[in-house]
């Protein structure tokens, strides 16, 4: 079962507590009242200057279900005097509403945070959801980023419950007596995740969820030992840097195995996401030129060298990834 000291500890060890002001945000389903449960119990410890509030976002797409699972979070919130937050949508668009959703929620999140100053959001992802993305990762397509499971913290966004599998989430939540509602979306098989979440509870164990924990441990420090290696070659390729351009030598690129990916590690932080335009660009003639991604950047042919530039209508706007 998930064991709040060990929680606890998880915590501190990424997160200094003290002075913070954290949002949980809160669906009405298990994981996020658990969370929530678990950050009571937090706040009881009186943590110097911790506050706590918590985050809800109405969508109305299921109805009944949803005015339910508004309700039972006020409940919660004013048993235990926490303020909460809440946000109504009305999504008519008929196709794509789930990422149109995503999309609104995060926003009002980043709003709340910036216009209340407040340090996180936490959210209930726990280690089930990270296998089920590594799923979808894999069948669009991806990398080592791709297969190494959630991050625990993306700038303001931290997800608490991730070294934790639904199994001892739902444990708990029955032993502590937690009342939560179930999201019928959930076993709609339209959705992709749907269909991974229901193969995945078949096949994975206890033991398997426990090797795949230490797989994202180790593919999380073969990831920063990519990254640490790629400021060294950037380095080697950048032969010069100023505000205005970067210039990259053409020479030092073709020496790298395989060019191709070193190529696109070092120019997708400047929306160059086409690998097939890079290879044109650099055995092309001097002169030629490329732009990344909504024409936020250019590069340019000349001789031996490749010239980056960010294009003028966005030399004032901070784009970079």
């Amino acid at each position: 079962m998930l064991n709040f000291k060990i929680f606890l500890k998880k915590l501190k060890d990424k997160i200094d507590l003290k002075k913070k002001k954290i949002y949980i945000a809160v669906s009405g389903g298990v994981d996020s009242l658990v969370l929530l449960d678990l950050f009571f119990r937090i706040k009881d410890l009186r943590i110097k200057d911790l506050k706590i509030e918590v985050l809800h976002c109405n969508f109305k797409l299921r109805g009944a279900e949803s005015e339910e699972e508004e309700n039972l979070i006020k409940k919660i919130c004013k048993k235990k005097k926490i303020l909460l937050h809440t946000k109504s949508f009305n999504i008519r668009k008929k196709s794509s509403k789930q990422i149109l959703a995503r999309k609104l929620r995060y926003l009002w999140f980043k709003r709340m945070l910036k216009t209340n100053s407040f340090n996180y959001i936490a959210l209930g992802h726990h280690l089930n959801d990270s296998i089920e993305t590594i799923f979808i990762n894999l069948i669009r397509g991806t990398g080592i980023k791709g297969i190494k499971g959630i991050g625990f913290k993306k700038k303001y966004l931290i997800r608490p419950l991730l070294d934790f599998t639904k199994t001892e989430i739902l444990s708990y939540a029955k032993t502590k007596k937690i009342s939560w509602i179930e999201d019928s979306s959930n076993i709609n098989e339209k959705f992709l995740r749907n269909k991974i979440r229901k193969i995945l509870n078949k096949l994975l164990s206890n033991e398997a969820y426990l090797g795949i924990k230490k797989s994202f441990h180790i593919l999380k420090d073969e990831c920063l030992m990519i990254n640490n290696h790629l400021n060294i070659i950037k380095k080697y390729i950048f032969l010069k840097q100023n505000i205005k351009e970067k210039t990259l030598s053409l020479k030092n690129l073709f020496n790298l195995h395989p060019m191709k990916i070193y190529l696109y590690k070092i120019l997708k932080d400047y929306y160059f996401n086409n690998i097939r335009n890079l290879m044109k660009i650099i055995i092309s003639k001097s002169g030629k030129k490329i732009n990344s991604n909504k024409s936020y950047f250019s590069i340019k042919k000349k001789k031996k060298k490749l010239i980056l530039y960010r294009n003028k209508k966005y030399e004032k706007k901070n784009i970079s990834r």
